[in-house]
C-alpha cells in the first residue's frame, strides 16, 4: 500500500529539481552551490515529517485465543475489530486497549482481574496493529474515531447498560482519555478508567522523535507546528487538529469518571513526563483521581504484574466495582 507519509519529501524533491533545471537552463548553475545548504536542510526536514508520521510494525495475524472470538465493524471502509468472549447480559463490561505496536491479545493477562471481578471483557485492537489491515498513514485521531464508533455499537447492543470500565495501556491510555470525554453519549455509563503508564501529550511523543532524529531542541516546536499542518493536509476535515495544545491532557479529553493512574517508576519508553502532566492536571481540578508510581512495573512486557493488579483490585474495591 502506498504511504502518504513521505509526500512532502517527494514534493520538495521535485520542486528543487525543477529549480535546479531552470538555473542550469539559464546558465546560472553556480547559484546551486550557494543554496545547496538550504536545499539539504529543507529536504531533511521534509523527510523528517515522514519519519514523525510513523506506521505500526506490520505483523502476521494470529488466531483468537481459546474461548475468544474476533468481531468486526466497518468504520469508513476499514474493518475495526476486537476480541470478546460470550456475554452475560447481567454483567458490566471491561474494555482493554493495548499500546503502540502491540496487539489486543497482549492485554489478555490483565483480563483475569476483571473477569474475576464479575465483568464481561473486550480487547480492542487499534487499526494497523496486530494482524489488522495496513493503512497509508496512521494517527491517534483515527483510532479514537474507530473506538467511538465501537462504543456506540456496544451502546446500541445494550452492552454498556450495566456500566463499563476502560483500561488503557500507554497509547491506549491516550485513546481512553479521548473517547471517555463526558460530552459523548456513550460515556454516560462509564464506571471508571484505569490508565497504565499512559501517553498524555502527543507533543511529548513528537519531541522524543525529534531527539531521535537529532533535530536541535530549539526547533522542536516549529517541527511540531509543521507536522500539524502536514497532518491536516493529509487527513479529512473530520480528523483535523487545530493546535498543539489540543493534543494534550486536559484539552484532548478529561473524563469525569473515577480514574486510576498506575505508572511505571522507571519508564524506559515514555519517561515520567506524561504521568507528571496527568497528576498536575488532576491536582488542579475537582476529580476522583488516584495514582501510584510502581517500582517493579516496567512500561511493556507486563502481561502479568502482581503489584499492578493488586493496586487496581484495591481501587475497584474502594469504588465498589466488584460484581462477582
Amino acid at each position: 500500500m502506498f504511504s502518504h507519509r513521505f509526500l512532502a519529501f517527494t514534493v520538495h524533491t521535485v520542486g528543487w529539481l525543477v529549480v535546479a533545471s531552470l538555473l542550469v537552463y539559464l546558465s546560472q548553475g553556480w547559484i546551486l552551490f550557494l543554496i545547496s545548504p538550504i536545499v539539504l536542510i529543507d529536504l531533511w526536514f521534509a523527510l523528517c515529517l515522514g519519519f514523525m508520521l510513523r506506521l505500526p510494525t506490520v505483523r502476521n495475524d494470529v488466531d483468537a485465543p481459546d474461548g475468544w472470538e474476533w468481531e468486526y465493524v466497518q468504520v469508513k471502509g476499514y474493518p475495526v475489530r476486537w476480541l470478546r468472549q460470550s456475554f452475560d447480559s447481567d454483567k458490566p463490561l471491561a474494555i482493554l486497549i493495548h499500546g503502540w505496536n502491540s496487539r489486543a491479545s497482549n492485554m489478555m493477562g490483565r483480563t483475569e482481574l476483571y473477569l474475576n471481578a464479575g465483568f464481561n471483557c473486550v480487547l480492542f485492537e487499534m487499526r494497523a496493529h496486530g494482524g489488522n489491515k495496513s493503512v497509508p498513514h496512521w494517527a491517534a485521531m483515527h483510532v479514537c474515531n474507530d473506538f467511538e464508533v465501537v462504543l456506540s455499537l456496544f451502546m446500541e447492543r445494550g452492552w454498556l447498560d450495566n456500566g463499563f470500565i476502560v483500561h488503557g495501556h500507554s497509547l491506549g491510555g491516550f485513546v481512553a482519555q479521548r473517547v471517555l470525554r463526558p460530552e459523548l453519549e456513550s460515556s454516560k455509563n462509564a464506571l471508571g478508567m484505569v490508565l497504565e503508564s499512559p501517553v498524555t501529550s502527543y507533543e511529548y511523543i513528537n519531541n522524543q522523535t525529534c531527539e531521535f532524529l537529532r533535530i536541535p531542541k530549539f526547533l522542536h516546536k516549529s517541527m511540531m507546528n509543521r507536522l500539524l499542518r502536514y497532518y491536516n493536509r493529509l487527513n479529512p476535515r473530520a480528523y483535523r487538529v487545530e493546535s498543539i495544545e489540543f493534543l494534550r491532557t486536559p484539552n484532548w479529553g478529561f473524563p469525569r469518571c473515577p480514574t486510576l493512574l498506575v505508572q511505571a517508576k522507571h519508564d524506559a519508553t515514555l519517561g515520567k513526563i506524561h504521568a507528571e502532566l496527568l497528576i498536575s492536571v488532576h491536582s488542579s481540578r475537582d476529580s476522583d483521581f488516584k495514582h501510584h508510581i510502581v517500582e517493579n512495573l516496567k512500561h511493556s512486557h507486563e502481561k502479568r504484574n502482581s503489584t499492578r493488579d493488586e493496586l487496581i483490585r484495591q481501587w475497584m474495591d474502594d469504588q465498589s466495582l466488584f460484581f462477582a
